[in-house]
């Protein structure tokens, strides 16, 4: 079975938010996790600064009707897709949405990534963006793991 993965870059337009930034980024994520489920998508949305850098999988139409609702956000603006094309396996099978905010990486090796991204997000390949992606899933899912096993 193939899947498209569609890979996008655009800027915070804060003039349109009605909530603080945090509670937006929430009331996204929430919406965008149950849609995502519905559609059966998964993917993985990246906060670097200004701008949300994501990556976005599923069965074509699905991952199409997604990416024209987002472009049409006015939260979203300078709007650009980086990357599109078809797979036969996911990258974020489990995650109807992994979020990641760089001004929260504690973990400097993810901060050295996230750097680069948050200052000069208009540089971001396609390769650059998976490749942060699945290394922030994997590293913040270890760090859920080892907490919860000093917590057993």
């Amino acid at each position: 079975m193939s899947i498209t993965r569609l890979s996008y870059r655009s800027r915070i337009n804060f003039s349109t938010m009605t909530l603080s930034f945090d509670e937006e980024i929430e009331r996204i994520l929430s919406r965008s996790r149950t849609n995502n489920a519905k559609a059966g998508l998964s993917g993985a949305l990246l906060l670097a600064g200004n701008t949300f850098l994501q990556m976005i999988e599923g069965p074509e139409p699905a991952v199409l009707e997604a990416l024209d609702r987002i472009s049409a956000d006015p939260r979203h603006g300078d709007f650009a897709v980086i990357d599109q094309r078809t797979d036969t396996a996911r990258l974020m099978p489990a995650d109807p949405l992994f979020f990641c905010d760089a001004s929260d990486a504690c973990d400097s090796v993810l901060s050295s990534l996230y750097i680069p991204i948050a200052h000069s997000p208009e540089l971001v390949r396609y390769d650059d963006l998976v490749s942060v992606m699945i290394f922030s899933a994997t590293r913040v899912a270890r760090r859920h793991m080892r907490n919860r096993a000093l917590s057993a």
